[in-house]
């Protein structure tokens, strides 16, 4: 009596299992459960707005043009503020302070993120540059608004010490900058060949401080349309109107110019 009454709670058992899911799970459900299939994340696009498209586009540049220019433009919209700050409106700390560190922190933003994947070759110094920019910015308003140093006219050559430290900092800071990363060269695309001239197409090169565009120089080396190559570069004493691009040097390899690609 036993034995059949356990055959029936069995057989119940069974069909209750099979009617409300419960019991094992198959081996081949378990392992889609255990790994699911996960998208690979979204590479952001690198690609100009679509309304100033026309404009970089007309100056032959691209995404990593377009990026270094919002850079330059947060640039001097922090030294604009830190000027404003020390010389006009000194009262407004609530206004201008959280104004300052909005626009550093945006600054290093960029420089992590877009700024690295816009010139991987060169990112250390465009890193560099962007902490310099920063540090300039804050050492003047510490200088100049915070400086420990108050203003006498007994003792008026100590109030020259704040300002002349802040200067003697931006020189250091941009003598090391082109003694570390400077050069003489840079790199750029063959667009067109014209005998012993091309036309070649260069991106901007914060180390040898040309600007990008489509520059017609002469070639010592054999080069066809489309390859990479190096070019030789005259950089001013003072580099304020940027470096003039003289001559292919030679042949680079494809991996010198990723930061290049548009």
């Amino acid at each position: 009596m036993a034995r059949k009454s356990s055959k029936t709670t069995n057989f119940f058992r069974t069909v209750g299992d099979a009617v409300l899911g419960v019991g094992r799970i198959p081996s081949k459900i378990k392992r889609r459960a255990r790994k699911p299939k996960v998208k690979p994340p979204r590479m952001p696009r690198r690609e100009v707005p679509l309304r100033l498209k026309g404009f970089f586009e007309r100056r032959h540049t691209g995404w990593p043009e377009y990026v270094m220019l919002k850079t330059q433009l947060t640039i001097l919209s922090l030294f604009v503020a830190a000027v404003i700050y020390i010389a006009l409106l000194p009262g407004e700390v609530i206004v201008f302070i959280p104004l300052l560190l909005a626009l550093s922190a945006y600054l290093i933003y960029l420089a992590a993120t877009q700024l690295k994947r816009a010139f991987e070759r060169d990112y250390p110094a465009y890193r560099s540059f962007v902490a310099m920019c920063v540090a300039i910015a804050w050492v003047f308003v510490l200088a100049l608004r915070y400086s420990p140093i108050e203003f006498s006219l007994e003792a008026i050559h100590l109030a020259f010490i704040p300002p002349l430290t802040a200067i003697v900092f931006v020189f250091a800071a941009f003598t090391a900058f082109r003694l570390k990363y400077g050069r003489s060269f840079t790199y750029g695309t063959v667009e067109e060949v014209r005998g012993r001239r091309a036309v070649v197409r260069v991106s901007y090169d914060i180390c040898s401080n040309v600007k990008s565009g489509l520059y017609l120089v002469e070639s010592f080396a054999k080069v066809r349309k489309g390859e990479q190559v190096k070019l030789s570069v005259e950089r001013p004493m003072l580099g304020l109107r940027g470096a003039k691009v003289r001559a292919i040097l030679g042949k680079s390899k494809p991996t010198t110019l990723r930061a290049g690609k548009r």
